[in-house]
């Protein structure tokens, strides 16, 4: 293999999807192709000496094109590049308690949420996340955490309703962190709520749980599955009205503490 030895060197940042990636392009005397490579501080491409200023341009627009496509099909060639989250705190308001939330960057592989004992929640933000913007994860990491500590609540609840107003078989109740339905129910008697109910008032969450209960009676939205749900819930339209207008705002988004 031929010597090569560098004769010039210019140095820039990238934007590649929102990720500062550092750009090293290297000229040098010897080399007779062009490459580019990820490496761990930089995206190094390295050229010819002798190219002409047109071919030199051409060349690196050919691997900067090459690196935006690798960065679209596999975002993970970059996310060493991703700076870590700053830290930072928030507040989160649930059922009556304001909740803190410290944020801090760790080098583990996934993203952690922890209750402190002053009714707060340390949150451990992974610095292998690719987004450019990883606290995008904390919406998610509150309703996975809220999700747990209330999912036996909530069962009992959908237990309680059912033996007062249909008396079926319920194999297991599950809180989904799912923005698509409020609520499913399997024939197998599985019966599923959005997470972001607890957001909801309540009678709200009842109202859906009657729903999703009336449906191990009858599979359908037929008459006959609406007079089960009025037989259990008289006032559900107005619960169901109240989702309709107030639904989006359920949503575990945590402020930023000023």
């Amino acid at each position: 293999m031929p010597r090569t030895r560098k004769t010039g060197e210019h140095r820039s940042t990238l934007d590649l999807n929102g990720i500062p990636v550092p750009l090293r392009i290297i000229t040098e005397r010897g080399r007779r192709s062009t490459i580019a490579s990820v490496r761990q501080r930089a995206l190094y491409i390295r050229l010819p000496a002798a190219l002409s200023k047109g071919e030199r341009e051409r060349r690196i627009t050919e691997m900067l094109d090459w690196a935006r496509r690798t960065a679209a099909e596999k975002p993970e060639a970059f996310a060493h590049f991703v700076p870590p989250p700053a830290a930072g705190a928030y507040t989160f308001a649930f059922r009556g308690h304001e909740y803190r939330i410290t944020v801090e960057a760790h080098d583990g592989a996934t993203h952690r949420i922890v209750a402190t004992p002053d009714l707060g929640l340390r949150v451990a933000l992974s610095t292998r996340d690719p987004r450019p913007n990883p606290t995008q994860a904390i919406p998610r990491l509150l309703a996975k955490h809220f999700g747990r500590r209330y999912l036996p609540e909530v069962s009992r609840r959908v237990h309680e309703l059912n033996d007062r107003h249909f008396k079926r078989t319920i194999r297991a109740v599950k809180l989904s962190d799912t923005y698509s339905r409020w609520g499913s129910c399997s024939h197998l008697g599985n019966i599923n709520l959005a997470t972001r109910l607890l957001l909801a008032p309540p009678e709200v969450l009842d109202a859906v749980i009657i729903h999703e209960l009336a449906h191990l009676v009858v599979a359908d939205h037929s008459a006959r599955f609406w007079a089960e749900v009025a037989r259990a819930l008289p006032e559900y339209e107005r619960y169901d009205q109240w989702l309709r207008e107030n639904g989006n705002g359920l949503r575990f988004d945590p402020q930023v503490l000023g």
